[in-house]
């Protein structure tokens, strides 16, 4: 009796296992890799900044370290993530009544992504765009806050690029 529970608690405390799978809900077979490959994401966009390109590459390359048990790798790797900034826009929202200004604005942000692994030859992800977007007020000093929105953006856009890419729809 006493060897069931114990054998019963140690299975139950099994840590959880993460199996890779292509993206798209019609290919469910298992890939086999070991490391993790993300190049520095370009920004093409006329209105980010250098440091917006900076902050998604490095928050794309946490997630996947946090959320997979996969090796980065600066070249070579069994998965890789190519892309680059698109888009980063600031429009007026919620326009005041009475008055052209804006109450609110809305920062957007889109990304391409390339997804490939190249021991099988596959591109589950060729040239997906993800955009995300966070409102402030548009009395608030854009500079003072836009780290914190780059934050919010990358926090979505990294996490619908991991659903997408490992089949987390």
């Amino acid at each position: 009796l006493l060897y069931i529970i114990i054998l019963a608690s140690c299975i139950s405390c099994a840590l959880p296992q993460f199996s890779f799978k292509s993206a798209g809900k019609g290919n469910q077979k298992e890939i086999a890799a070991e490391t993790l490959q993300i190049d520095f994401f370009e920004n093409s966009s006329a209105l980010a900044s250098s440091s917006v390109s900076v902050s998604f590459t490095e928050s794309l390359r946490d997630l996947m370290l946090a959320q997979t048990s996969l090796a980065l790798v600066s070249d070579t790797g069994d998965v890789v993530f190519t892309g680059s900034i698109k888009k980063y826009s600031i429009t007026p929202i919620n326009i005041q009544a009475g008055s052209e200004t804006a109450a609110q604005n809305r920062l957007t942000m889109v990304v391409s992504v390339n997804e490939y692994f190249p021991k099988i030859d596959s591109f589950p992800l060729n040239n997906q765009n993800f955009s995300a977007f966070v409102d402030y007020n548009s009395s608030e000093d854009f500079n003072s806050i836009e780290e914190n929105l780059i934050e919010t953006l990358n926090n979505q856009l990294t996490q619908d690029i991991f659903d997408k890419a490992f089949g987390g729809e």
